[in-house]
């Protein structure tokens, strides 16, 4: 199990991760199709919630913000993978 420091840290750099693939994404998706904005609408709420979380030094919030990072990574990825086809 972390130690307060290096859960505080732990979330931290990954608060720091999810909100750059965040910033990411929303340059990206002016080059997307609707299908995936309208993926990005239902997906980013939750992204608000899991920061609002992550202020929580638990495993918890640990957890849900390392979710979020790796399913905000794949939906990066979809959007260079449908902007890639385009080209």
């Amino acid at each position: 199990m972390a130690t307060t420091n290096e859960l505080r840290e732990e979330l931290k750099k990954n608060l720091s991760r999810l909100q750059a693939l965040r910033d990411e994404v929303r340059v990206r998706l002016h080059l997307a199709g609707l299908e995936l904005k309208e993926q990005w609408n239902k997906f980013e709420p939750s992204l608000d919630e899991v920061e609002k979380k992550a202020t929580e030094l638990s495993e918890a919030s640990r957890a849900a913000l390392a979710d979020a990072v790796k399913r905000l990574e794949t939906f990066r990825s979809s959007l260079r993978d449908k902007h890639d086809v385009g080209r």
